[in-house]
């Protein structure tokens, strides 16, 4: 079988598309409650300091040419240690895709599709989803490849038409609740960057050498910095600061305040078709992720007779929450706020134990 390779624009877009399809759930309202008016602030200081933390990440992925995160977790702290890392990271991987798979299925009910079962959305997402992971990395990557210019064009517009609601008088004061606070939030709110870990975990798919999987990773984060400081920006001008943390849906809020006059109404239904498309890449992507993560760990010949299981776990703990209200909060108690310890801790211990460990096949060169 032609083994499946993807170039360095694919792997930008697709994990540009990961970390961004947050800002069509909940993210800019999660943010808005850590940081006040200085919500935007906060994204900056997280997403520079996962800019770090992915450079230090490199650092490990160097010392080991070629090899995954999880084949070097194995090599690193031994098979029992490093298959506990693994499963960790598997199962977290499956919590966050499910509850997405939830929260999109439950938006789509509060905003368009008021009457249909929650259970017949999360059924078409999962099994597009399945479909989409089984035609592989390929397909999936240059399918976020194509739909990115769209994607970004579509926010971009959202955010430029409502400028006549713009006031610029509610980002004050700047510093929000105060320094201490927003600094102590950036490093919870790097959770929203997480994502870029999946390029450490996908290392054999990649066609570009792996020297420019720093670049990758730095442009993809900066990218999504700027355009989640954008977002909630707009969202913190257009709507105060009471009413913008109790918006379960912030963006598809925002796309619904544009006016263009009694001939065009009803903008934010451009909007559900951008935003049903990310959640199909999203979902797909989490499942395909987890499914590599366990061929790697297990040895397995290949990921595809994974996806139905892998599927109907997913499916399976969506509707562990018993109501909408109670997966906004494992988004924003759980995810937000411990998932940076999968996503960025992890990878760091590992390299951490390369260094003390000398382990890597350019130790001889390491002070």
């Amino acid at each position: 079988m032609k083994k499946e390779l993807v170039g360095h624009s694919e792997a930008a877009a697709f994990i540009i598309i990961m970390i961004g399809a947050k800002a069509f759930l909940g993210y800019p309202r999660i943010v808005t409650e850590w940081g006040l008016t200085a919500g935007w602030l906060v994204v900056l200081l997280s997403g520079l300091i996962s800019i770090v933390f992915w450079l230090m990440i490199v650092g490990v992925l160097g010392r080991f040419p070629g090899k995954p995160l999880s084949e070097i977790a194995e090599v690193t702290l031994g098979p029992v240690l490093g298959l506990g890392i693994n499963t960790f990271v598997f199962l977290y991987s499956i919590f966050g895709t499910s509850n997405h798979l939830r929260l999109f299925s439950e938006a789509a009910i509060l905003t368009v599709l008021t009457e249909t079962p929650v259970i017949i959305l999360a059924l078409i997402f999962v099994l597009t989803a399945w479909l989409a992971a089984y035609y592989g990395i390929e397909a999936l990557f240059r399918s976020a490849y194509f739909s990115f210019p769209f994607l970004a064009i579509g926010v971009a517009l959202v955010l430029l038409v409502l400028y006549p609601y713009y006031d610029f008088k509610m980002l004050l004061p700047l510093t929000g609740p105060g320094v201490w606070p927003v600094i102590k939030s950036s490093f919870w709110g790097t959770s929203a960057f997480g994502e870029v870990i999946i390029l450490a975990y996908l290392v054999r798919y990649f066609s570009f050498k792996p020297e420019r999987l720093k670049n990758v990773g730095v442009f993809s984060l900066s990218f999504v910095m700027m355009f989640f400081i954008a977002i909630t920006g707009v969202y913190l001008m257009v709507l105060p600061v009471p009413a913008s943390s109790e918006t379960l849906v912030p963006f598809y809020q925002l796309s619904r305040s544009i006016f263009l006059g009694h001939y065009f109404q009803r903008v934010e239904a451009v909007f559900v078709i951008f935003w049903t498309f990310t959640a199909f890449i999203s979902i797909a992507a989490g499942i395909l992720v987890g499914a590599i993560i366990l061929q790697d760990t297990f040895k397995l010949p290949s990921y595809r007779p994974l996806l139905p299981a892998l599927c109907l776990l997913t499916f399976s703990l969506a509707f562990t929450p018993l109501d909408l209200i109670q997966t906004v909060k494992l988004e924003g108690e759980v995810r937000m706020s411990y998932g940076w310890i999968p996503t960025f801790v992890l990878p760091l211990l590992i390299w951490a134990a390369a260094l003390i460990l000398r382990k890597g096949e350019n130790k001889t060169n390491d002070s």
